[in-house]
């Protein structure tokens, strides 16, 4: 029931990026940044929960991404990747390689990161902005073709 509420929700904006994306690519970016919101929200709330522990940056993001690894694999089967009809078995697996991707994701995000601002010196927001997109990007086909991909 929630699954086909939010579906009808997330079918509502489809229309004025129709022309930009495919449906799948549409789902893929609206359920990434509801996940990500969700993942900011905690992030805020661990870090004002762990404010005084000297290790509450890393606490915090361990924390939020732990949380939303689930999340983000629960909009990914149910949306981005619904069409991957699979058993309990493959479910598994799918997680398995699903937690891969985010886990590399996160590592690539803060190496490419601070790659660009200390080797060339980019600014740290617009820094931030370009990996996000490139990492988005490279997930995408990692988690159609690697996580998500159709059995044959």
């Amino acid at each position: 029931m929630l699954v086909k509420l939010l579906y009808r929700l997330f079918n509502i904006g489809y229309p004025i990026f129709k022309k930009l994306f495919p449906f799948q690519v549409y789902l893929y970016l609206v359920t990434g940044a509801i996940n990500t919101a969700i993942n900011m929200g905690l992030f805020a709330m661990f870090i004002n929960i762990l404010s005084d522990n000297i290790f509450a940056i890393e606490l915090a993001t361990f924390l939020s991404f732990s949380v939303t690894i689930f999340t983000g694999f629960w909009f990914s089967r149910n949306f981005a990747f619904s069409q991957v009809k699979t058993s309990q078995t493959i479910k598994s697996s799918q997680f398995k390689k699903y937690v891969l991707v985010a886990l590399q994701g996160q590592v690539n995000g803060y190496l490419i990161t601070k790659s660009l601002i200390f080797f060339l010196s980019i600014n740290p927001i617009v820094a931030y902005i370009a990996t996000a997109i490139f990492m988005l990007t490279l997930n995408y086909f990692l988690q159609k073709y690697y996580s998500f991909k159709a059995s044959v």
